[in-house]
């Protein structure tokens, strides 16, 4: 494995730099070449543009404030702009960790806030991997290596997940940038209704993911009253690729597509390394239609999914209304605008694209699904492999 895997943490009292020198450990054992950076701390080298523009894949670090990172980290990523108008920054593998001193004191909210702003870049999400060793000693979040400490030494679970979170951007990263694309990529697009617009802009993601050569099925959630097939959980376990489409409601995964979710999650399959896309409709320019996609996002990591947002990697994105999380329809009762169609298919073949890469270098993943609550020292160890 070859990548160039950037370790960039903010640390005031030792825990995340604990955290992130684990983790570029863990990268190099894997073949990466490492750059471990430092924010706001004198004396050793911080990260630059340069340092991002180099990389393949990027572990972030910081703290927990007010369930947000840090505000040397948002600092350091809002000078990025200028790399993001120009789209450098676009399919770079990333993903996080953090510390507070308390257990539920906003962990997984400062994970979730960071990745929003890595869709934007349209970078490529890693979810944490629930597959590793010792799992469930280290709170077995979903969204990333978390810990609750005040400094002091890491627990050695804890250390050991940062190690395996390094080495799997590694390959991961590898894979993004050098996998031989597979012969042909399978991707569902599944919607959950059959209103016209939502079955539309489903239509036109399939378009795009096949025009990469890519093998599609359209599905269903609702029961079929056209002739698109519902979809079952072997659709989703034949599936490399998912592209979810959902109308907007409360602002949250809608229940039937929450349902569905459920059900194929209770058949204990195994989703490592899926990629993962989202889309769908609203009434208007702000009924909730972020939320949504947002709210699909949060629960494909629970998959360890990587999440393949649209980003601003195309000017159609923009042309559509500049989403960065997924293409949206503002009129869920009539067509979507042509511009609106062409950000799907964009979406579709981005996500088929990147989905070649990444499972035509990767070993078929037959292992059942690791509960959380299953003993440690019965939970197979699974990566990313070439």
């Amino acid at each position: 494995m070859t990548a160039n895997v950037l370790v960039i943490h903010h640390s005031r009292k030792g825990t995340l730099h604990a955290l992130a020198t684990a983790a570029a450990e863990g990268a190099r054992a894997a073949g990466a070449t490492v750059r471990l950076r430092r924010i706001d701390a004198p004396g050793e080298p911080p990260p630059t543009k340069d340092d991002l523009l180099w990389a393949d894949g990027i572990v972030w670090g910081s703290p927990t404030f007010y369930g947000n990172v840090s505000a040397p980290v948002k600092q350091f990523i809002d000078s990025t702009s200028d790399l993001w108008r120009a789209r450098l920054l676009a399919d770079k593998v990333v993903t996080g960790m953090t510390s507070s001193t308390s257990l539920n004191g906003g962990q997984e909210a400062t994970l979730l806030g960071l990745y929003r702003s890595m869709y934007h870049w349209g970078a490529a999400v890693m979810s944490a991997d629930s597959t590793m060793p010792l799992w469930a000693e280290t709170g077995a979040n979903p969204y990333g290596v978390s810990v609750c400490a005040n400094g002091g030494d890491l627990p050695s679970a804890v250390r050991d997940a940062a190690a395996h979170t390094g080495a799997r951007i590694t390959r991961l990263a590898h894979l993004v940038r050098t996998g031989e694309p597979a012969p042909s990529a399978k991707i569902v697009v599944i919607c959950q209704d059959g209103r016209p617009a939502l079955r539309a802009l489903a239509a036109a993601v399939a378009s795009g993911a096949r025009e990469t050569g890519a093998a599609v099925r359209l599905r269903q959630i609702t029961p079929a009253t056209t002739d698109v097939p519902v979809v079952t959980p072997a659709d989703v376990s034949w599936a490399d690729g998912l592209a979810w489409g959902m109308p907007a409601t409360t602002g949250s995964l809608p229940a039937m597509t929450a349902g569905f979710v459920e059900t194929v999650q209770d058949t204990g399959a195994d989703f490592l390394g899926r990629t993962v896309t989202a889309f769908g409709t609203t009434s208007n320019a702000h009924a909730g239609g972020e939320s949504t996609l947002l709210a699909a996002y949060t629960a494909m990591h629970a998959w360890d999914c990587l999440i393949v947002a649209p980003g601003y990697t195309d000017p159609v994105v923009t042309a559509a209304g500049g989403n960065p999380y997924g293409t949206l329809s503002h009129d869920r009762n009539g067509p979507p605008l042509r511009t609106v169609l062409a950000a799907a298919r964009h979406q579709g073949r981005r996500l088929a694209l990147l989905t070649s890469r990444v499972r035509g270098g990767m070993l078929t993943v037959t292992s059942p699904r690791v509960p959380a609550r299953v003993p440690a020292e019965h939970a197979p160890s699974r990566d990313f492999s070439s």
